[in-house]
């Protein structure tokens, strides 16, 4: 398959461009994964309204691979939740947790005091055995299950995850992370992570892997649901690097309520398709969006990235910085969304996207979509496309600077805004992949 091959991934599709996926999943496969895990019937009711709501609606268009997928193959039904702690062998005992159960290791040791603030960081399934009342509130709430096909795909077979809870006024002044491992190697293909912030809380989360990651049957589907109370400030850092065999279709939902703050960053480096464009719901007064993104498409890659924002009430505020890098035949779609609903007087939105396009077989397209439905708002937008000529390097080579540091210097400056808010440990990691995704291009 070739870049020409990857169709484009819509934000909005249109009903006519949904197919149906005949080997979808069965609700035999549906319960039986429910069961097996002991979850609580209105876990199961979940599951099998958003298996209805697949069977019924489909899948967009450009999906239909999704047809092809064994569901029966890549889930595993048995298995009751363990909680995520390490074996006496030192595996995990719940399969696709195992950097997980180690982050977990690590900051019980180094953060024990936080739990007995009320601090809970644990698998998802563990979570939802252990303390549903603080899961069954907001599952589901900022990932619908009627939000997108994709949503649905991940309610019915969701099978791992995390769940983090933040107390009201105490602030993490360390990252939580997960999945953070060098020798990490696979994932489970349906992950789904909450985090919840009560009032006034801070978090960090850092969700991904700098070394390449595997999936069974080439296949990510997650979802990933924010919940920011009240004048909580929540930062989620997301670093993706999977295979080239990989579709990753992420679903990223924020709720942001009176006063908080929700900041998505995102480096996008891997897979074969990436359709990944998170969105922010700020629904009380003085809520904030910030959303700083790179991605890199080299060949037979299409990287479908971008952020939505919804202003539901007045005084809210969000940023979108949006930055694309295409080489070698590779594929960047940049997507921004800003909708002002209806008395969301005072809404202020700032929207800037830029693709870099390092060679004439690359392509780079923009969708900025800007939907104004109460005139008391201000909306600033601003983009750029650019290629890196052979008269820009020779302007710099006669400056003294290498065609290879020329070319180090400009890529690097397109992915800054976002290295800029990734702890320095692993910026520079990324900054090392890049180069390396670069080839000779670079260093």
């Amino acid at each position: 398959m070739t870049v020409a091959d990857l169709p484009p991934t819509p934000l909005r599709e249109d009903a006519g461009r949904f197919v149906t996926i005949g080997n979808a999943p069965t609700s035999e496969l549906v319960r039986s994964l429910s069961r097996n895990r002991n979850e609580p019937d209105w876990m199961l009711r979940q599951r099998l309204r958003a298996l209805e709501r697949l069977r019924s609606d489909g899948v967009p268009a450009w999906a239909a691979f999704l047809r092809d997928v064994d569901f029966e193959g890549i889930v595993t039904a048995e298995g009751p939740p363990h909680s995520p702690e390490t074996a006496k062998d030192g595996s995990s005992p719940v399969p696709g947790l195992g950097a997980l159960a180690e982050s977990e290791a690590a900051y019980r040791s180094v953060r024990a005091d936080l739990e007995s603030r009320g601090v809970r960081f644990s698998g998802l399934e563990s979570a939802l055995a252990s303390t549903p009342n603080l899961v069954k509130p907001h599952f589901g709430t900022a990932v619908s299950m009627d939000d997108h096909p994709f949503a649905a795909l991940n309610g019915s077979l969701w099978t791992g995850g995390s769940f983090v809870y933040v107390p009201p006024d105490v602030h993490l002044e360390i990252p939580l992370q997960a999945e953070i491992r060098a020798d990490y190697e696979a994932v489970e293909p349906f992950e789904r992570n909450l985090i919840v912030a009560d009032a006034g809380a801070e978090i960090t989360y850092i969700e991904g892997c700098t070394a390449p990651v595997y999936t069974p049957d080439q296949l990510h589907v997650s979802a990933i649901e924010v919940i920011a109370l009240p004048r909580s400030r929540v930062r989620y850092i997301a670093l993706q690097n999977f295979s080239r065999e990989v579709d990753n279709l992420v679903m990223k939902r924020a709720l942001v309520h009176e006063g908080a703050t929700i900041e998505w960053v995102d480096a996008n480096l891997g897979s074969r398709r990436t359709w990944k464009v998170p969105r922010a719901d700020l629904l009380g007064p003085g809520a904030v969006a910030e959303f700083v993104g790179v991605a890199l498409a080299g060949k037979r890659q299409h990287q479908d990235v971008g952020a939505e924002v919804v202003h539901r009430a007045p005084r809210t505020r969000s940023t979108i910085v949006n930055r694309g890098i295409v080489h070698t035949g590779g594929r960047a779609t940049l997507r921004s969304g800003v909708h002002v609903a209806p008395q969301a007087l005072g809404a202020t939105a700032s929207i800037e996207w830029s693709a870099l396009m390092l060679d004439a077989e690359s392509r780079a397209e923009t969708v900025p979509t800007i939907e104004l439905d109460e005139a008391d708002a201000e909306i600033v937008q601003a983009g750029t496309i650019r290629k890196v000529s052979d008269e820009m390097l020779f302007y710099m080579a006669s400056r003294g600077v290498t065609r290879d540091d020329a070319l180090r210097m400009v890529v690097l400056g397109a992915a800054d805004p976002a290295m800029a808010r990734i702890p320095v440990e692993y910026a520079v990691e990324v900054e090392r992949l890049i180069e390396l995704e670069l080839g000779g291009g670079v260093g």
